[in-house]
């Protein structure tokens, strides 16, 4: 009987054959025994030859395919589904892992900490700069702050875990809201618990949605952790459509689907104002 992995990582590839090769073979120079890990690609209907070059060149890797792009949640369902390990790790398909021990690091690390049950840890641009992987749950305060905290620097030591991507705390291990889905641990049990990503939301959010479920559920803490470092190329999926007018689509779909009553009316009203306007641009 073949040993249980550790850990499931779930790719999710449209179109990315060159960047999808440079994240696996990031991943193929892990320190972390190949016993202990699972490498799933789930492919959404890609027209290059993306499928073609994960079977030929990373035959280890499990393949699933898709008939259709239906975004980004629902595919890395579908990979879910394939898992085996009782750790998830969902990583898109323009990261490299920049380290060789980075999985086993941050793995040992989560695997201790069993009250968290969401976890993020460092994550570079491709300029080196530290990315804003981590932030408070979206309402009228959180993205005021974080409109005013672009312009006004100095502020950002005392305000800046408050804003709706936090500027500062990237040093230290600490409580988050929600950690980015470039890189995102989440247990495996609590993932299905909630049921998984919102099918519903094509891709943005999704992230933010899943965090916000896990952690109203009572199911554990989401943690950001300065470790495990990846590097994030971003936004190297193509799109015919507006990314701005996307996220501005799914931050309206999380304010109707969780803020209900007159304590969160002011912020529905914000969020179905910025998407409408993106919409009439």
């Amino acid at each position: 009987m073949s040993r249980r992995p550790r850990l499931s990582i779930i790719i999710v590839n449209f179109n990315t054959q060159e960047w999808l090769r440079r994240c696996l073979t990031s991943l193929d120079r892990q320190s972390i025994s190949r016993t202990d890990l699972e490498v799933i690609v789930v492919d959404n209907a890609s027209a290059d030859d993306s499928v073609q070059m994960v079977r030929s060149e990373f035959p280890n890797c499990r393949l699933v395919c898709q008939e259709k792009n239906a975004g980004f949640g629902a595919a890395n369902n579908a990979g879910a589904r394939e898992s085996s390990a009782p750790t998830l790790l969902f990583l898109n398909p323009d990261t490299e892992v920049a380290e060789e021990n980075s999985i086993e690091q941050f793995l040992n690390m989560f695997e201790g900490q069993i009250d968290a049950v969401i976890a993020g840890g460092t994550i570079h641009d491709e300029n080196g700069d530290l990315e804003r992987s981590s932030g408070s749950f979206p309402t009228l305060t959180s993205l005021v702050l974080d409109r005013l905290l672009a312009t006004c620097s100095i502020l950002r030591t005392q305000l800046g875990s408050r804003s709706g991507r936090h500027w500062t705390g990237f040093d230290r291990q600490r409580n988050v809201d929600w950690v980015t889905a470039a890189a995102i641990w989440v247990r495996a049990e609590a993932f299905t618990a909630v049921g998984g990503f919102d099918e519903a939301i094509f891709m943005y959010y999704e992230d933010v949605d899943l965090c916000y479920r896990v952690t109203k559920a009572g199911l554990g803490r989401c943690i950001y952790h300065p470790s495990g470092a990846i590097t994030h190329f971003r936004n190297k999926a193509p799109t015919s459509m507006d990314r701005k007018q996307l996220q501005r689509k799914w931050l309206r779909h999380f304010g109707r689907k969780h803020y209900n009553g007159p304590r969160h009316g002011l912020t529905r009203l914000t969020f179905a104002c910025a998407y409408w306007v993106s919409r009439s641009r």
